[in-house]
């Protein structure tokens, strides 16, 4: 006679219980990184309200002094310079509430799916679904990869978070 374990269904089903258990630990790792990226985007909205960021060429031209002296070139040192130039001069108001809002709602959602709040599974699926569109509208118009990679984690945190919304409502049913 032949026990649960030697048939192909219990297999599948063993099988299939695995895969959920390590998606169940990669989707509870992306909500932590989450919750991380949201916590350093209020640091960087409230940094930038206080000020700070006035004060970043400044930062930069000492930081980079001595690799611009040894090497005019210098890649990366010329590139940060590049950058704090730009936001100096950008509309620090936007990125404000940018990275207020962004972080806020990375927080929010990551601390209530990661404490089984039913209700965020459908919010955080509609909130990184426009997080993704603004990514991709802003991707069309300035392009470069760092966009694309933030889309393609985006949209698997989306496909897990479906996944464990559907484990969760079977559990609950």
């Amino acid at each position: 006679m032949l026990d649960s374990t030697d048939r192909p269904e219990a297999d599948d089903a063993a099988e299939l219980t695995r895969f959920a258990r390590i998606e169940h630990r990669v989707f509870i790792l992306t909500l932590a990184g989450k919750a991380s990226l949201g916590t350093v985007q209020l640091a960087i909205a409230a940094a930038i309200y206080l000020g700070f960021a006035d004060r970043l060429p400044s930062i930069a031209r000492r930081v980079f002094r001595a690799e611009l002296a040894a090497d005019p070139t210098d890649f990366l040192a010329n590139h940060v310079m590049s950058l704090v130039r730009l936001v100096s001069s950008a509309d620090l108001g936007f990125y404000t509430a940018y990275f207020l809002v962004h972080g806020l709602s990375h927080v929010a959602i990551a601390g209530a799916l990661l404490a089984g709040a039913g209700w965020a599974y459908p919010a955080g699926i509609i909130a990184l679904g426009a997080f993704v569109v603004y990514q991709v509208i802003e991707w069309w118009h300035v392009g470069g990869v760092t966009l694309i990679v933030l889309t393609l984690i985006d949209l698997a945190v989306i496909a897990m978070s479906w996944s464990e919304w559907q484990r969760k409502r079977a559990r609950d049913a």
